[in-house]
């Protein structure tokens, strides 16, 4: 006859074996599942092509032409890899306020203002390499060029000049801190056409 203890020590080793066979059979089981099927890739989206107009800086050089007073130069720089070709006259171009928005002024396209025909290298193709530089004349009415018998009416402050390259699908920018003198008289914005070096705008030029 069997004691309580032996007969305990059996439970236990039957309790054992069948938790060890249960503990088999889930590994065996969770390792013969097939693996999940790979995730196709999405396919890469080609990038648009950047039009080399796109690929440049500017900056105002500010200088005096006699022929012109409140004129500087702005200068446009390629930063792209290849050679460029610009040709024209830059459009929509604008002061810009503090807030980045644009300052409403003349420009060069009205009435009374200067036009393509009234510059002789409107029409010249200048072809920019990387690093180098093309160069637009303006005429900018600062505050500062007044003379004291002719105060300005009008200043308005200015963080750079945006404007459009020819041929190009985004504005550039100049930068600038300047107090910019908006009244009647002022001249306002007016640019030239894209010039291979810093020339003043004149007529059969």
């Amino acid at each position: 006859m069997r004691s309580a203890a032996s007969t305990f020590l059996v439970g236990l080793v039957a309790i054992s074996t069948a938790a060890t066979l249960a503990a088999c059979t889930a590994s065996d089981t969770q390792a013969s599942q097939p693996a999940p099927a790979p995730t196709a890739a999405a396919a890469p989206t080609p990038s648009e092509d950047v039009r080399c107009q796109d690929h440049f800086a500017a900056e105002i050089e500010w200088g005096t032409d006699p022929a012109a007073p409140n004129t500087a130069y702005i200068a446009v720089t390629n930063t792209g890899d290849a050679a460029c070709s610009l040709s024209g006259f830059p459009s929509e171009t604008a002061f810009l306020s503090a807030s980045g928005s644009p300052i409403e002024t003349l420009g060069y396209d009205l009435e009374g203002a200067p036009t393509a025909d009234a510059y002789g290298r409107a029409g010249e193709v200048v072809t920019v390499d990387p690093g180098e530089r093309a160069f637009i004349w303006a005429r900018i009415g600062r505050t500062a060029d007044r003379t004291s018998d002719d105060p300005c009416r009008l200043p308005v402050a200015m963080t750079g000049v945006t404007l459009m390259l020819p041929d190009a699908s985004t504005p550039v920018v100049a930068p600038a801190d300047a107090e910019v003198c908006l009244d009647t008289d002022a001249d306002d914005l007016q640019v030239g056409p894209i010039d291979s070096q810093p020339r003043p705008a004149s007529t059969g030029g």
